[in-house]
């Protein structure tokens, strides 16, 4: 025969306080009010930001040029926020280069190990990572923090920064302009392979630039001359101009215009690129397009084709073909520099030296020469020239 349970005894005390009052009642009845209210009311969000989405792709023009069809806009929703992906036009020319990255990976990425590790192992991997995608790693651990993380640290030979702790586990690595010429060749292939594979990859900032050495396509007229016809114009109105410099009676000290606001997602600046490097006379003309991960999505296509990124920028490129070379710029940067060193030597120096000349012959110059010591800017920029990175200074230690 099968045993019964026992009973369970209670106090009369007990059993009185396991009872519930009217209020208690009440209480869960408005509860579970408010969590079906909560539950329907974000359901109506979630529909009210597909329909905004759906509305805002038809009503979209067909182009960021408000007729034109070469550009076409596209939407997308990222973590519940509507936002554009940066446009792209089809073009066989390499009509621009990359001038400056910006990209921030999850810090689990470069963790190579299955068990927790210290921050100092994250920052050596990192280094060996950036090491093999640009030929240079992390050099020095800087004094403060930067771009809101806590740590910061130089990349290769001042070539941009890695910055590390807080924002949300986020590495954040920093390639400037001497060091994107500088890079190993290939490095934005590698670096777009990288990031496929990586952690909760994105691209914060890129810059793309086109060099017009013989200044035959721009200037500082045209670009001005350019803005007014609207040929800077991707929506229903053009976008804010600036214009720097002596526009009315040039110096020879350089002109610039800018053209957007830069704290939006895409910004222009023209500038007169000789004058900047100290040759006054100089028709080296710069455009430069930077692009933010504000309100819109970078894809990373953006490191393979970068032209036709650049293309699709400003109705004023839709239609270039002067091909780019980024080491006619870096080889005509370094003569520039040579030029202003020299320049600024016979002018501050020029008397002193004849003085010694006189005095000591050519034996007293010599005397004043510093061992493999060259001015920054003459120094053609190169991963060979890097310092040792952390990681393998370290295995050597």
């Amino acid at each position: 025969m099968a045993r019964r349970k026992p009973i369970l005894h209670c106090d009369a005390h007990v059993l009185e306080r396991a009872k519930m009052t009217n209020s208690e009642f009440e209480k869960i009845a408005i509860e579970t009010k408010n969590v079906v209210n909560r539950a329907a009311a974000k359901r109506a969000a979630e529909r009210q930001l597909g329909e905004a989405f759906a509305e805002a792709i038809s009503s979209t023009p067909t182009s960021n040029t408000g007729g034109y069809k070469e550009n076409p806009i596209q939407l997308t929703l990222e973590n519940g926020t509507i936002k554009e992906v940066l446009p792209r036009k089809h073009y066989a020319n390499d009509i621009a280069f990359i001038d400056w990255l910006n990209f921030t990976v999850h810090e689990s990425t470069y963790e190579i190990l299955t068990n927790p590790i210290s921050d100092n192992q994250v920052i050596l991997g990192v280094s060996a990572v950036c090491e093999s995608l640009f030929g240079f790693g992390i050099t020095n651990k800087r004094e403060r923090g930067a771009n809101f993380y806590h740590l910061s640290y130089d990349l290769g030979d001042s070539y941009g920064l890695v910055c590390f702790g807080g924002q949300r586990n986020t590495i954040l690595v920093m390639l400037n302009g001497e060091g994107c010429a500088a890079a190993r060749a290939g490095w934005e292939l590698r670096v777009h392979d990288f990031l496929e594979t990586a952690q909760n990859p994105k691209i914060t900032r890129i810059d793309l630039a086109h060099d017009d050495i013989e200044g035959h396509f721009f200037n500082a007229e045209l670009l001005e001359k350019a803005y007014d016809n609207e040929s800077f114009k991707c929506g229903q109105k053009n976008p804010d101009i600036e214009l720097r410099g002596n526009w009315k009676n040039p110096t020879g000290k350089g002109r610039t215009i800018n053209v957007g606001r830069r704290s939006s997602g895409k910004f222009f600046r023209g500038y007169e690129k000789g004058c900047q490097l100290g040759a006054p006379l100089s028709k080296w003309f710069r455009c430069e397009v930077e692009f933010k991960a504000i309100d819109r999505v970078i894809p990373l296509d953006i490191l393979r084709y970068p032209q036709e990124y650049f293309a699709a920028s400003y109705p004023i490129f839709n239609n270039l073909n002067h091909t780019q070379q980024r080491i006619l710029t870096t080889q005509k940067t370094v003569e520039f520099s040579y030029a202003r060193t020299k320049d600024w030597l016979t002018k501050q120096c020029g008397s002193a030296l004849n003085l010694i000349n006189e005095v000591e012959g050519q034996e007293g110059i010599k005397d004043l020469f510093k061992d493999g010591k060259l001015p920054k800017g003459v120094v053609f920029p190169t991963f060979l020239n890097s310092t040792t990175p952390i990681h393998l200074d370290n295995q050597e230690k």
